[in-house]
């Protein structure tokens, strides 16, 4: 089928205005042109169509046992996206090729960025990506991430924070190896606060790119400007300013070495280094805790010496290879250093 039936995708890591820029597209060309659904399409108490009354009033107790909030998930949830998701099948694991494709042509569809990188390009005809500040993208997704698993009868606490640019950094990483090795789709970058702030100037360069639309009547709204940058403390925060501006001027491919220059750094918390002390694998925070909790290393002791393991010979390997040091040390000198002793 090739570029015959090939659809135009809106990305961005999510959280960035890709359902606000779908449904701005629904405006423009009507609901028949979109792939998706406004999600939440229904209520958690509202019966499917096909649905019989049996099967729905089983699946209604289910929910009540598993979510007695569902109502207020509900409720939340389009708070955050007052016109709807707009999202389908691809939106999170992209297109790639099935049996009964539907038709693709004069389409637009969300794919995030994650699903971009695992598109097949012979099913997408242009790519209108959305970029936003990466702080407030983590604020952004620090709402939703409360409005889904919080109670919402009690104050939120800083557990369930989860303000970080990671996920900006590694989407954003996989984006642009797609659009690299993907030159001959064409892209057009749109910035989340100047669709907000400026839309007219927006939709035109926007109708220029598509060839189409009358964008005259849109949902935007100033107000949905709601997640502002904050001032939160994280080694990330120089990657993700980095790699927005590179991203923002066009340069991709400094992006991709950029991140992969500091991959080491950027995703240190999901290092696992080999313990030889305890013949297991830990992750980056153990390794961090080891160097600093008496009790955790009495702990790492006993379970050595259980496995009859001689430690004290032992090298620390986070010391000599994974820990963020710009010379790791010897083996021999860790075994000199060890700080279990």
């Amino acid at each position: 089928m090739g570029k015959n039936n090939s659809m135009v995708v809106v990305s961005g890591c999510p959280r960035s205005g890709t359902s606000l820029m779908m449904d701005c597209l629904r405006t423009s060309f009507g609901e028949d042109r979109i792939i998706g659904h406004k999600f939440p399409q229904i209520k958690f108490n509202e019966k499917l169509d096909l649905e019989t009354e049996s099967e729905f009033e089983s699946r209604k107790y289910i929910n009540s046992i598993i979510n007695p909030d569902a109502e207020k998930d509900f409720q939340l949830t389009k708070d955050l996206n007052p016109n709807g998701f707009w999202e389908c099948i691809y939106t999170v694991k992209g297109i790639k090729w099935h049996f009964n494709m539907p038709d693709l042509n004069k389409k637009f569809c969300k794919i995030v960025s994650q699903g971009l990188f695992n598109s097949n390009p012979c099913y997408i005809s242009k790519v209108i990506f959305m970029l936003r500040d990466p702080r407030q993208v983590a604020k952004s997704q620090e709402r939703l991430r409360r409005f889904s698993f919080a109670s919402y009868s009690d104050e939120m606490n800083s557990d369930f924070l989860i303000h970080t640019p990671e996920m900006f950094i590694t989407v954003t990483y996989s984006a642009c190896k797609w659009i690299l090795e993907n030159p001959s789709v064409p892209i057009h970058v749109i910035n989340y606060d100047d669709l907000v702030m400026n839309p007219d100037k927006v939709f035109s360069n926007l109708k220029y790119f598509l060839g189409e639309g009358d964008f005259s009547k849109n949902p935007i709204n100033r107000k949905l400007r709601r997640s502002h940058s904050e001032v939160i403390k994280n080694d990330l925060w120089e990657y993700a300013d980095t790699i927005y501006e590179f991203f923002k001027n066009g340069n991709y491919e400094k992006v991709i070495k950029y991140f992969e220059r500091n991959s080491k750094f950027i995703l240190k918390e999901k290092v696992t280094t080999f313990c030889t002390r305890l013949r297991q694998n830990v992750v980056y925070n153990q390794c961090l805790d080891c160097k600093s909790s008496c009790d955790l290393i009495k702990n790492f002791k006993k379970v050595s010496e259980s496995r009859n393991i001689d430690w004290e010979k032992e090298p620390c390997m986070f010391d000599c290879l994974t820990g963020p040091f710009s010379e790791h040390i010897s083996m021999e000198e860790s075994i000199k250093k060890n700080h279990w002793l």
